[in-house]
């Protein structure tokens, strides 16, 4: 009785956590949005669109908030599965196609949201740079190109040694200067490749979640978070999607979200704000 009970609280742990990641998901990939469009607007005059933008604190606030516990997510869902091989026994052709597409459902779910954590990391620390370093150097520039008028006039003070010295700084001031047009650089690739793993993990938890059929806790996640739904996958995917999880004999209603609303309130015992006239 009690392996009974240890197993339907398993499985029912594994489908929060199936929803809690999917939920997730779909709000890092909104948010990360919303920043990689204020980023190329800002980005166009280079790094002093970017200075003092806060964008680097957005990123830090994204990657240490959803983004890990995004990973951890993956990795507690995934990885453990990923290692595991299970006992060898008769199957036909179909079987082993479902479990090997399985497999590398996860194996890529895990990878994508690890490496994206990880840019994130990197993609904080170039705006910070930039944020940081852009505004001093400009700064900088200004005084050092002023006090070279001065020595080139013929100022008091400005001999051989001091003129010098300061065309030392005006180099070292060209490499600053270098190193913020690097860091803008960096970005750009960074955020672009975080575009793509977004992307590519969007479309694999489209389909892993179309095998997640039986989970009432993302059907029920999924219906109170249609409008994000629908931010990442465009107009109309939330009622596509839950006629996909929806579909069969099992199931009553017209469309999709009919469906999907008798289901949970079937299967979930709190379906708060989520009355007839709250579902559109």
């Amino acid at each position: 009785m009690a392996i009974k009970e240890t197993g339907q609280f398993e499985a029912r742990r594994r489908k929060e956590q199936v929803a809690f990641l999917v939920v997730k998901f779909l709000r890092m990939y909104v948010s990360f949005k919303e920043i990689a469009e204020e980023f190329h607007s800002r980005s166009a005059s280079g790094a002093p669109g970017l200075a003092r933008s806060g964008l680097f604190e957005k990123v830090a606030v994204l990657a240490q908030g959803i983004g890990f516990d995004l990973k951890e997510l993956a990795h507690s869902l995934f990885r453990a599965q990923n290692g595991h091989v299970a006992p060898a026994r008769p199957r036909g052709t179909r079987a082993i196609l479902a479990d090997m597409k399985t497999v590398l459902e996860r194996r890529s779910l895990d990878s994508y949201i690890g490496t994206v954590y990880h840019l994130l990391q990197i993609l904080h620390e170039s705006l910070y740079q930039i944020e940081r370093y852009a505004p001093e150097l400009d700064e900088e520039k200004s005084e050092i190109g002023r006090i070279m008028e001065l020595a080139r006039a013929g100022g008091p003070g400005f001999g051989p040694g001091q003129r010098a010295e300061l065309e030392r700084l005006q180099a070292l001031d060209g490499i600053s200067a270098k190193l913020a047009v690097d860091s803008v650089e960096l970005a750009h690739v960074v955020l672009g490749r975080c575009e793509e793993l977004l992307e590519g993990t969007a479309k694999v938890i489209r389909r892993f979640g179309a095998s997640a059929d039986d989970n009432e806790i993302l059907v029920l996640n999924l219906l109170q978070n249609r409008d994000l739904v629908e931010k990442v996958y465009g107009t109309g995917s939330a009622e596509a999607i839950l006629s996909e999880l929806c579909a069969g004999s099992g199931f009553k209603g017209r469309t999709g979200v009919e469906r999907a609303l008798a289901f949970v309130r079937s299967r979930c015992g709190n379906i708060s704000g989520l009355e007839p006239g709250k579902v559109s």
